[in-house]
């Protein structure tokens, strides 16, 4: 499946053949080849060679809980940041504070986004995406159960922050002054 575009190659790993995509991901030309036939991955196709963006590939690898290669950020100065919702509902000031956000640093930043709920398998999601910074949005700024629980499975090693509705910080400074460097 093609989208039709013809893509222009800016670094070596920006658009990967199907061959360098299934040996970055460490899975068989079969495997791979199932995604693409999915129409999971969008496939390009320039001069007769097809190609995968390798945001794509990223983007599938997070949706499916595939850990992401180190050689596939190569040369990017992408940070992933998991969002853990710890309630059952986020109120909408504080979902829209964060869309807006992640819109304005979207064109600025290099971002690795995901966002997960807080339950039994949130320590599988944090060692299968290896975020560098962790950010729980709550409503209740007294629970700490969420924050601690995480808090041992990290054991220091990843930095959590916790927003809340009473958090008088907007999202996108907050996100900003993570971009700046690694905290």
């Amino acid at each position: 499946m093609t989208n039709g575009t013809r893509p222009e190659p800016h670094n070596d790993l920006e658009y990967l053949d199907l061959e360098q995509a299934a040996v970055i991901c460490s899975v068989s030309d079969e495997r791979f080849g199932k995604w693409i036939d999915k129409g999971v991955i969008p496939v390009f196709e320039v001069n007769g060679k097809k190609l995968i963006h390798s945001h794509d590939l990223i983007h599938h690898l997070v949706r499916h809980n595939i850990p992401i290669p180190d050689r596939l950020l190569q040369g990017k100065n992408s940070r992933k940041i998991l969002f853990v919702l710890t309630d059952e509902t986020v109120p909408h000031a504080v979902t829209t504070e964060v869309i807006w956000a992640l819109y304005k640093l979207r064109k600025r930043t290099s971002y690795i986004f995901d966002f997960v709920r807080f339950d039994n398998n949130i320590e599988l999601k944090i060692i299968t995406f290896c975020p560098d910074v962790i950010i729980l949005l709550q409503e209740d700024s007294t629970n700490q159960g969420p924050e601690t629980t995480i808090r041992k499975i990290v054991n220091g090693s990843i930095p959590l922050f916790t927003l809340t509705t009473d958090r008088n910080i907007e999202l996108d400074t907050f996100l900003s002054e993570l971009a700046g460097g690694r905290p």
